[in-house]
């Protein structure tokens, strides 16, 4: 696996429009149903490995069973291939000079055409394509080299570039033409590379943390002993928040306010932590679901408004900052991390925003969904530090029932209540229970056990059984486990996985169309002798 990217639309996520994953596997590209965990389609017509993967979604305002075209992208070797996931065919190919992709998105605000395509190929052009026809529109070329970028969610004429330097701000970014200025760029160093990190390391209180990061957004280059962009994971505004933005580094995330230019927010982990790999923000409440190294899921919940406040020995400030909390509500299991098995990458749910999948190294999705509970104290009862979370008053104009202990957690907005003056205000009227988050798994795909493996494809179609025929492939491997899989023209489906043996698999034979004979001999003992075993399985029982 390389990577899972799936983006703006409808087909990316768990529990999404369609429901659907999609991923890049070495040279395939497969499709996943985040509802039943299973494989629908796999599409093969890439020469080497798959790195990115973008989603997007046509027809589904007006007639979402007759028009729908659920378009996949997928790059390998600088090609673009553009696919039709309901009938696994290859719709369109882009290639720009054999260079490779850095980074691409589809554009999510053409109501007009679904079907452009902002691409990023190294080291520093922006090319916007056509999907549909591979017509290259406009290409732009500037003077850093282009990392990654993400549009402004409240102005789609916005676009901010990652460079290895700094940040690149367009504000006339239009499908029609290619953008005019070069933009307006402003440097930012790694928050360690700052003079005053080492000073203020010790220091505790919220301003002199704020005050130890404001110095990282400036129009100056930074000198050449500090460290540049080069360590940042990712950039992306926060779509909950206007003008704000957020980048990710190994150890801390950092909130950026653009309008005063300043870091009003700083996410760190400590010393003993667990880096970060990937953030998600969220739209519908002010919070992050955060991706370790160790494959945990974490979510972050921004804090109820708060000022930054001087300690008494200091001045007081008279232009206070609004500092920005975000405090862990919820996390979900780790994996066993080793050489070879590792979290890659974690999409999450673009509709509901309450569940998240985690693709990992082993070839198995892990698909955890966020659910509430309450806690059995009310807002006026509650005696926590800690800013508690509370479920809404009402969900889309519907309140919440007198026998109803909380709303159904159909998505992130039902489960807590929104955070600011107005929310603060519902709550002071309102008897309203405190919720707490927990991950629950709910789907779990698990990839095919390692090699050598004994496979055997159910007896043929013949006149007798064509009425109840179904092609099945079983596979026994070194996982001590069967695997069988049903086939089709154009899609694999998992069907069961039986354990049948504690030995390793050594052969199956089918001796039906319902039935097959698996046989295993494990490790030779001392004096040479092994264990034979044999089995007869029926499949409708199992």
């Amino acid at each position: 696996f390389f990577s899972v990217l799936l983006a703006d639309d409808a087909v990316c996520s768990p529990r999404g429009w369609q429901g659907l994953i999609a991923y890049g596997c070495h040279s395939l590209v497969l499709v996943v149903d985040a509802n039943s965990a299973q494989t629908l389609q796999v599409l093969e017509r890439h020469k080497a490995s798959v790195v990115k993967v973008r989603c997007t979604c046509v027809g589904y305002l007006y007639f979402p069973l007759k028009v729908l075209v659920l378009k996949l992208q997928s790059l390998t070797l600088g090609k673009i291939i553009v696919w039709d996931v309901a009938t696994g065919a290859a719709r369109c190919e882009i290639q720009e000079h054999s260079k490779p992709i850095q980074d691409m998105q589809w554009l999510w605000n053409q109501d007009a055409s679904r079907d452009l395509l902002l691409a990023v190929h190294p080291p520093n052009y922006i090319v916007l394509w056509n999907a549909d026809t591979g017509t290259k529109l406009w290409k732009k070329s500037y003077a850093e080299n282009i990392l990654s970028f993400s549009f402004d969610p409240f102005d789609p004429s916005h676009l901010a570039l990652l460079t290895s330097e700094g940040i690149v701000f367009i504000s006339d970014f239009s499908p029609s033409k290619a953008p005019a200025s070069s933009g307006k760029k402003v440097y930012i160093s790694s928050p360690h590379s700052s003079p005053s990190h080492n000073k203020l390391a010790a220091a505790t209180g919220a301003k002199k943390a704020l005050d130890k990061v404001k110095i990282l957004i400036s129009n100056e280059k930074p000198s050449a002993e500090s460290v540049t962009l080069n360590d940042c994971l990712q950039l992306s505004y926060l779509p909950s928040k206007r003008n704000y933005m957020l980048l990710l580094y190994p150890r801390e995330i950092l909130i950026l306010d653009l309008e005063v230019n300043q870091t009003v927010g700083v996410i760190a982990i400590e010393r003993t932590g667990v880096p970060f790999i990937q953030v998600i923000p969220c739209f519908q409440r002010d919070g992050l679901f955060c991706l370790h190294e160790n494959g945990c899921i974490t979510l972050r919940v921004r804090r109820s408004n708060c000022s930054i406040t001087a300690t008494p020995n200091e001045e007081p400030d008279p232009e206070p900052v609004q500092e920005l909390v975000y405090d862990l509500r919820s996390q979900c299991d780790a994996i066993r991390v080793t050489k070879t098995v590792r979290p890659f990458s974690m999409v999450c749910c673009p509709v509901n925003e309450n569940a998240a999948a985690l693709i990992v190294s082993d070839g198995r999705v892990m698909i955890w969904e966020l659910k509430s509970s309450i806690s059995g104290r009310n807002v006026r009862s509650s005696s926590s530090n800690a800013s508690p979370l509370y479920s809404p008053v009402s969900f889309c104009g519907i309140p919440v029932g007198t026998c109803q202990n909380k709303l159904p957690d159909l998505s992130l907005d039902s489960m807590i209540a929104g955070q600011g003056a107005s929310s603060g205000e519902e709550l002071r009227n309102s008897f309203l229970q405190e919720v707490h988050l927990k991950f629950l798994l709910t789907g779990l795909l698990s990839g095919l056990p390692l090699p050598p493996f004994a496979i055997r494809m159910c007896p043929p179609l013949t006149t007798k059984n064509i009425k109840h025929y179904e092609p099945i492939l079983a596979v026994g491997g070194k996982c001590k486990k069967n695997t069988l899989v049903q086939t089709s023209s154009n899609s694999n489906i998992l069907v069961d996985i039986l354990h049948a043996f504690p030995s390793i698999h050594r052969g199956i034979e089918w001796v039906s169309l319902t039935g097959f004979i698996s046989f295993a001999t494990s490790t030779p003992n001392n004096l040479g002798l092994v264990r034979n075993e044999l089995q007869l399985v029926d499949l409708p029982t199992g």
